[in-house]
C-alpha cells in the first residue's frame, strides 16, 4: 500500500491549481483516508483532541461566512475540507517514509517542469506554458522547502541526498521565477549547513561547492529565463522587491475597501469570503480595472478577512505553541521564516494542503511521548 499511497499523493500534489481537474483532489483524498481507515487502522481512526478543536473553530467561522452569503463560497471553503481529510490521512497512515516521498515528489516536479519547458507535456495548470519574460507555469513548487524543513527538525546534516535534491530543485524554481520559495529554500539550506563543527569536512565542502557553482552557472546561462536575472538581486534584499511592494499596496486597498465595523474586525466575514480591489495600470489606463481574488496575496489578511483579530490571534497562539515544541534554535528560526515570509507574499499556506506537513511533523514526530503507533513509525531512511 505504501507505493499506492506515494502514487496517489504525487497525483494529489500535481492536481493542485490545475485548470480543470482540481475536483479530482477530493476523490484522491477520500481514497487515501478510506484506505488507511480500513487497511491501516482496521476501522478505528485516530483523531487527536486538537483536531476536534480546529474543527470547532472552523465551523464557527464557516457559520459566519454562510451568514454573509458570499458569492461562490466553495472556491474558498473546499480548501479547509481538503485540509481536514489530508491531515487525518497523515495522522493514521502507518510506516510511511515521508522523507523518501518528498524526494520522489521533488524529482517528479522537476521532470514535469522539464517536459513543460521542452514542449512535450501539455500545461494542465495554465492556459499557456510561458508567461512574462520566460516564466514557466506549472505545478506547485514547495517540495524542496518541505525537504529542507524536515532536515531542520530532524537535526539532519547536509548530505548527498539533500545536495542532489537542491540541484534537482533549482531548475524548476528558476523556471517559475518564484522569489518567495527561492529565498525560503536558501535560508533553510543556510540554517542546515551553518554547522561550524562540520562545515570544513570534505563532504560538506564538495556538496556546498557543487550547489554554489551549479547555481551560478545556471543563472548566467541562456537557459535561465530573463525574469529570473532581474529578480536575483532581490534575494538578499527582498524588501525592495517590486512584487512585495505591490502586495503591500494591495493590502492597503483591501483593508480600506472592506470597511469593517467593530464586529467584523473581531470576527471577520467567515470562510467563503473574497476580496475585490482596484488596480491601476499607469502605463495603459485601459487595463486598469477591479479584480476579485479568493484573497490578495497575504496570508495574514486571509485570516483577518475570514476571522478578524480573533482568528489571527488564534493563528499566532497556535504557531507560538509549535515554535516552542521545536527542538533546536535552527529549526525555530527556519519555522518562523517559512511561516512569515510565505504569508507575507501568498496565501499558499492555506490553500495548499501539503503545507500541513509542517505542523504535522512538529506535532507528531517531535513528541517523545506520542502513542505506541507513532513510536513504530519510521520517518528516516
Amino acid at each position: 500500500m505504501k507505493v499506492i499511497y506515494q502514487i496517489l499523493l504525487v497525483l494529489l500534489f500535481l492536481l493542485i491549481s490545475t485548470v480543470k481537474y482540481s475536483s479530482l483532489s477530493l476523490i484522491i483524498l477520500v481514497v487515501l483516508l478510506g484506505s488507511v481507515w480500513v487497511i491501516d487502522k482496521k476501522g478505528k481512526l485516530r483523531v487527536p483532541s486538537y483536531l476536534y478543536l480546529a474543527s470547532f473553530i472552523y465551523l464557527f467561522f464557516l457559520v459566519i461566512g454562510l451568514f454573509y452569503q458570499h458569492k461562490n463560497p466553495t472556491i474558498d471553503i473546499k480548501f479547509q475540507l481538503y485540509g481536514f481529510l489530508f491531515y487525518l490521512f497523515l495522522l493514521n497512515v502507518k510506516n510511511f517514509n515521508f522523507l523518501r516521498f518528498l524526494f520522489i515528489l521533488n524529482f517528479v516536479v522537476f521532470a514535469v517542469y522539464m517536459l513543460l519547458y521542452i514542449g512535450v507535456l501539455p500545461n494542465l495548470w495554465n492556459s499557456s506554458i510561458f508567461g512574462y519574460r520566460g516564466r514557466v507555469y506549472g505545478p506547485a513548487i514547495i517540495p524542496i522547502v518541505l525537504i529542507a524543513f524536515y532536515y531542520l527538525i530532524k537535526r539532519r546534516p547536509l548530505d548527498l541526498a539533500l545536495g542532489l535534491s537542491f540541484l534537482i530543485a533549482m531548475p524548476y524554481i528558476i523556471l517559475t521565477t518564484n522569489l518567495m520559495n527561492m529565498v525560503i529554500a536558501a535560508v533553510l539550506l543556510f540554517l542546515i549547513i551553518a554547522n561550524f563543527k562540520k562545515i570544513f569536512k570534505p563532504a560538506y565542502i564538495v556538496i556546498s561547492f557543487l550547489i554554489i557553482v551549479s547555481s551560478i552557472a545556471f543563472f548566467n546561462s541562456d537557459l535561465a529565463p530573463p525574469l529570473i536575472k532581474e529578480k536575483l538581486p532581490y534575494v538578499l534584499k527582498p524588501w525592495e522587491y517590486a512584487s512585495l511592494k505591490i502586495r503591500i499596496d494591495d493590502l492597503r486597498k483591501a483593508t480600506s475597501s472592506e470597511d469593517f465595523g467593530i464586529l467584523q474586525m473581531v470576527f471577520g466575514e467567515g470562510f467563503g469570503a473574497s476580496t475585490t480591489i482596484y488596480r491601476e495600470n499607469e502605463k495603459v489606463q485601459a487595463f486598469s480595472s477591479f479584480f476579485t481574488f479568493q484573497e490578495i496575496d497575504n496570508g495574514f489578511y486571509y485570516l483577518y478577512h475570514r476571522g478578524g483579530y480573533l482568528l489571527l490571534f488564534l493563528f499566532f497562539i497556535l504557531h507560538l505553541y509549535l515554535y516552542l515544541k521545536l527542538p533546536t534554535l535552527r529549526s525555530k528560526l527556519g519555522f518562523v521564516f517559512l511561516v512569515v515570509f510565505t504569508n507575507l507574499l501568498s496565501i499558499h499556506y492555506f490553500n495548499n494542503v501539503f503545507y500541513l506537513l509542517v505542523p504535522f511533523l512538529i506535532l507528531e514526530t517531535t513528541n517523545s511521548k506520542r502513542n505506541e503507533d507513532y513510536k513504530k513509525l519510521s520517518y528516516e531512511e
